[in-house]
């Protein structure tokens, strides 16, 4: 029996099984109350919150046609096609009426893909303490996807769209800022999926080959943000990571979960994830999710000894401590107003428009529109799968155009001075992109609708509702302005016309890099791979850091956004020319247009000489900075020694290595006018010493000089040096000095000369 939560070992068996698709078991006479869970990130979702209800109460029609029929016609009960559904939709708003008596729709918020186009932290914890603010009226103790922060590695990934960015410092700034809003609010918050799920395809155990220095610089930096931010659950992946399941995988769940970083909460597993019961449970994942998970196998597992009775207690213990803090009544309220606001600020902020030739926008409020495209009238507010939402709060995009300008239709070009085209494409869980291009039917219609457009010398403006990057095969050059709205949400119409009609003006940038089309990326040859294993072979090299580095040309870079005013960077300094811990940059910015407009001031770090290959340059800080026109402002950033450092996978260790580094102050990552350059003047594993290869000594002329002087002044052959360095360069000083004897003595005088040198 555990001491800590009273339970009996099959009790501890029942509590870290699901019991529901959606909800932990729940044990009255030990005071362990239900666990409801629910998706998660964008909003309640619906479609599990009712299957739920049919499983808890043992009723029939989970998953069949009547349940598909009230979910499609909840807010238009009168459109239900058959007795079937009528019947279980009364039941169902009798279910959601004990919850939240006036049965407020729960709101739809834009993904984590435009929040991470805000490159704002307090609009995503606002949004934070909407989600979490919801969840509590509905009942519901454990919000999953709160965040996702799986990187961008390919934009064809299906769930892309939840993710915040292609950069993983981008994302340790703004995914925690949910989780303190979301946790705040009394709502379990819950970080996924851990780690490096980043497609859909054979997505169940599919087995990924990845560095180990790109774990620790690109894939696990989000988690540990999370962490640290206090999330109170991790959802552990479907994939394999180097052949090991996430659910199996000790490292990953115990010894850096829990030991490096000092995760002390509850780890489930994706839904389906666990593929053997007792090693997943020994290796750190407390809860198998969904239920109802028959008891069998911990049983026999704890019988043959398979199981760790400890590991079993204390996964027990965290569920029990889970539903005892977060298992919370239902507050059976929303706050429309502050809930909707979340979700506008957050579509104004992460709204980017990426192109507005010869002023087009913002629009003048007599402009005459005609509106196109599949999906122009109402906008692709959310993703499918887990991320979908169910709502009547969605705000009508031609609504909302009809209420800044004189005058706006759909499909017919009579009288409409002004043409606006919607291309939407959706983002799904289970299913990764085929193709970044549009399909030759929409490249067709839209570029008939450009060529009458054209003759009748109208605006041309073009609304990439899209799931993530697109080819349009160049038609965006034809149109004369482009925003990308991404999917925004509930309130992402309101914010769109806002900004079309100049009442909002566009501050986003882009979280991630727009390729040219699918040939040109980093991953062109490795997604999604083949069978059931895919190699991350562009190692470190995700998104700008491939571009940039290789001097590669995409369509629109990571960092990009354009304003209706304009910016510049007058400079960039340090507080000192050489440091060994922290630093100060001051970068002044100024506000050269006519109007106030905010821009995002990112600061990006490059190593020019190093003995690790690194990225021609890393964005190691920014802030979004609102300026009146004609304003001129100081901005100063800390840059920790985390800034400066990588990952050494021979070492296992980060290491930050002594020579020149410049920091550059831009607006993109291609767009970086100004720098400065500091001396990093600290040892490290690679400062001169007896690992020190001969390869690099001999390749410097400075050292090169030191060492000949040396070995000359103490009667040493040369030639030695000269073979190593032709057959065994890599070779250690160490091993020359012994082969020679070389007194102790004698080798450290050496090597305090060589550090004499300052490396360039």
């Amino acid at each position: 029996m555990s001491e800590l939560s009273g339970l009996t070992k099959e009790e501890q068996i029942y509590i870290v099984n699901g019991q529901s698709f959606f909800a932990m078991g729940e044990i009255p006479e030990k005071d362990v109350p239900r666990v409801q869970m629910l998706d998660g990130g964008t909003g309640l979702n619906f479609e599990q919150l009712f299957g739920d209800f049919l499983t808890y109460h043992k009723k029939e029609g989970n998953g069949g046609a009547a349940l598909r029929d009230v979910l499609a016609h909840y807010y238009e009960p009168e459109k239900l096609g058959s007795e079937e559904a009528r019947e279980m939709y009364a039941w169902i708003r009798e279910r959601v009426k004990e919850r939240i008596p006036d049965c407020t729709a729960p709101g739809c918020y834009p993904p984590g893909m435009l929040l991470g186009a805000t490159w704002d932290a307090d609009t995503v914890g606002a949004v934070g303490h909407a989600l979490g603010h919801e969840a509590r009226a509905y009942g519901v103790h454990v919000l999953l996807g709160t965040p996702n922060v799986n990187i961008h590695r390919d934009p064809r990934g299906g769930r892309a769209f939840e993710g915040y960015s292609e950069d993983p410092y981008l994302v340790t700034q703004l995914a925690p800022a949910l989780v303190r809003g979301v946790e705040a609010e009394g709502v379990a918050a819950n970080v996924k999926h851990f780690a490096a799920n980043n497609q859909e395809t054979n997505r169940l155990n599919i087995n990924e080959t990845i560095s180990e220095r790109a774990l620790q610089e690109i894939y696990y930096p989000g988690f540990k943000a999370c962490v640290e931010a206090g999330c109170a659950t991790v959802m552990a992946a479907y994939n394999q990571i180097n052949g090991v399941p996430c659910t199996e995988n000790t490292y990953l769940l115990t010894d850096l979960l829990r030991g490096e970083w000092g995760f002390t909460g509850l780890v489930m597993s994706d839904w389906g994830a666990v593929y053997h019961p007792a090693p997943a449970l020994n290796a750190g994942t407390d809860v198998n999710m969904p239920g109802p998970v028959a008891p069998d196998a911990l049983r026999a597992a704890l019988a043959d000894g398979s199981l760790d009775p400890q590991k079993l207690e204390t996964a027990s213990d965290r569920a029990v401590a889970l539903a005892k803090k977060y298992a919370l009544p239902p507050t059976g309220h929303i706050d429309l107003a502050m809930t909707d606001q979340a979700a506008y600020d957050a579509a104004a902020e992460g709204i980017v428009m990426l192109k507005n030739e010869n002023g087009c926008c913002p629009l003048p409020a007599n402009a005459k529109i005609s509106l196109n495209g599949p999906f122009c009238e109402y906008l692709l507010t959310c993703g499918e799968g887990s991320a979908g939402i169910h709502t009547d709060r969605n705000v009508s995009f031609l609504s909302a155009l009809k209420s800044k300008f004189q005058a706006a239709q759909t499909g017919s070009f009579d009288g409409a001075d002004t043409v606006i085209y919607v291309y939407s494409v959706a983002g799904r869980e289970g299913n990764d992109r085929k193709t970044l291009a549009v399909s030759p039917e929409e490249y067709g219609e839209m570029r008939s609708l450009l060529r009458n457009a054209g003759q009748r010398k109208m605006r041309r403006i073009l609304i990439l509702n899209v799931s993530a990057p697109v080819d349009l095969c160049g038609l965006e050059q034809e149109f004369d302005a482009v925003f990308c709205c991404f999917l925004p949400g509930m309130q992402g119409a309101k914010a769109l016309a806002d900004i079309l009609c100049g009442a909002g003006n566009p501050s986003g940038h882009l979280p991630l890099t727009f390729p040219r089309n699918d040939r040109e990326m980093p991953t062109a040859l490795n997604f999604p791979g083949d069978g059931m294993q895919v190699t991350y072979g562009e190692g470190i090299f995700v998104g700008y850091r491939w571009y940039t580095t290789l001097e590669r040309p995409c369509l629109y870079p990571f960092g990009f956004g354009l304003s209706y005013t304009d910016f510049e960077l007058l400079s960039v300094r340090t507080d000192r020319e050489t440091f060994r811990d922290t630093l100060q940059v001051t970068v002044t910015v100024k506000n050269t247009g006519s109007r106030a407009g905010k821009t995002v001031v990112q600061l990006y770090v490059q190593d020019p000489v190093s003995h690790l290959t690194k990225p021609l340059r890393e964005l190691k800080a920014f802030q979004k900075v609102l300026l009146d026109a004609g304003e001129e402002r100081q901005l100063t950033f800390t840059l920790s020694r985390h800034a400066f450092e990588s990952y050494d996978p021979n070492l296992h260790a980060w290491t930050m290595e002594e020579g020149e580094y410049l920091i550059g102050a831009g607006f993109s990552a291609e767009d970086v006018p100004v720098f400065a350059s500091v001396y990093a003047d600290a040892e490290s594993p690679y400062t001169c010493g007896p690992a020190t290869p001969v390869k690099e000594i001999y390749e410097d002329d400075a050292l090169q000089k030191i060492l000949h002087d040396f070995m000359d002044a103490h009667e040493m052959p040369w030639t030695l040096i000269l073979s190593t360095y032709e057959y065994t360069a890599q070779d250690p000083l160490q091993k020359i000095f012994d082969l020679l004897g070389t007194p102790e003595p004698l080798r450290t005088e050496l090597y305090t000369k060589l550090r004499t040198v300052r490396r360039k």
